[in-house]
């Protein structure tokens, strides 16, 4: 009787045919092709299920359920995989023609990094998967979340070697970080300090309750492959003098998320606030306010007060860390596990902001009226 088996496996691009004859195993070299391939973030790596028709094989003297790849030979032929495209979101039907076993880094959301072991199918359409192997699957059981994946190694499986029917499904994180970048310049007692420099305690100026401790550092770093996959991760780059007269005092880059403190009659007629804070994002259609494309990697660093607090970076006003919900997510289960001890409960808080938060279109009607009038962000 004929039978079907499903499996969750994740995703993780579409790569040139690795194995160039689908009917034997692929080689040594061609799987070391794989070494340094990375996916990063939902718009990469998603949960996809795939479903075949079973093939059986003798395992431990039992008739095992098992999906074959297109050189395992087996006497019913290969298994036609059966699955949705998460690129296209069309029907698709294909066969394994490669299958590796791979050691994997992965990048959990709070940036730490685990090495892990698995294996990797391609399909005949170039599709990439990855799951745990039959053998590790245990070594995953506690991980919940990635946020990229990376091939460190790979080597080829022996034609004999079939795909055990195992399902995994981590959440896929996409990160929204909210920081600065590594070299800023913070107004502390000591001077202005590197914000990779400061540690926790260290007493740093705020616009409304002068010298605070500081209570939490964190910090997040982007490689290429990470930029190239998520452009929006890309730092604003506020050039000297782009808010107001010497505001920043020098180019001041920071996560496009960050806030920054406006402070004009506009603002206050638009908002009924003097002064509101606005992600960088939203004021890139200012002169010397840019995304900084050229990056190749970058460090971003985030400061945590008991409120939230508006610090002097290279001169100019911004946000410290607010620890709202989103914010807090993009950090991950480590990092909100050490803000969760330093602050009991803030995870169903809804902390005050240190100035309204600017949102929506009348932002962007804020910075064109801005522009038309050629008035600075921070008179």
């Amino acid at each position: 009787m004929t039978s079907y088996s499903s499996a969750t496996w994740m995703y993780f691009g579409n790569k040139p045919q690795i194995n160039a004859d689908w009917n034997t195993t692929m080689t040594d070299a061609q799987a070391d092709s794989l070494n340094g391939y990375k996916a990063v973030g939902p718009n990469q790596i998603s949960a996809v299920t795939v479903t075949a028709q079973d093939r059986f094989v003798g395992i431990d003297n039992q008739s095992t359920k098992v999906w074959a790849t297109t050189y395992n030979h087996h006497p019913d032929g290969y298994s036609v995989m059966n699955y949705t495209s998460p690129t296209s979101g069309t029907a698709v039907k294909s066969a394994i023609t490669g299958f590796a076993k791979v050691n994997y880094r992965i990048t959990l959301p709070d940036g730490t990094t685990q090495d892990q072991s698995g294996v990797m199918m391609q399909m005949y359409n170039g599709d990439m998967f990855f799951r745990p192997a039959l053998q590790t699957v245990d070594s995953w059981k506690d991980i919940t979340q990635l946020h990229s994946v990376e091939v460190l190694e790979a080597d080829p499986q022996p034609s004999s070697t079939y795909v055990a029917q195992v399902s995994f499904k981590p959440s896929i994180f996409d990160l929204d970080i909210v920081c600065f970048a590594a070299g800023t310049l913070i107004r502390t007692d000591k001077g202005d300090i590197a914000v990779e420099a400061l540690r926790v305690g260290d007493m740093v100026w705020t616009r409304d309750n002068g010298f605070q401790p500081l209570r939490w550092a964190g910090v997040s770093h982007l490689d290429a492959i990470d930029l190239a996959a998520k452009p929006k991760l890309l730092p604003i780059r506020i050039k000297a003098g782009a808010l107001g007269a010497n505001m920043p005092a020098a180019d001041l880059v920071v996560s496009p998320q960050h806030r920054i403190l406006v402070r004009s009659a506009i603002a206050q007629r638009m908002f009924g606030a003097l002064e509101v804070l606005v992600p960088a994002k939203h004021l890139t259609e200012l002169p010397g306010i840019d995304v900084d494309a050229a990056v190749t990697s970058i460090t971003y660093h985030h400061l945590m007060f008991d409120a939230h607090e508006v610090v002097v970076s290279n001169g100019a006003d911004s946000e410290s860390l607010y620890p709202g919900p989103q914010a807090l997510r993009a950090l991950g289960a480590k990092a909100v596990a050490e803000i969760e001890a330093i602050f009991p409960g803030v995870l169903m808080a809804s902390p005050q902001t240190a100035r309204p938060f600017a949102r929506g279109a009348k932002v962007r009607q804020m910075v064109s009226r801005h522009v038309a009038n050629k008035q600075p962000l921070a008179s």
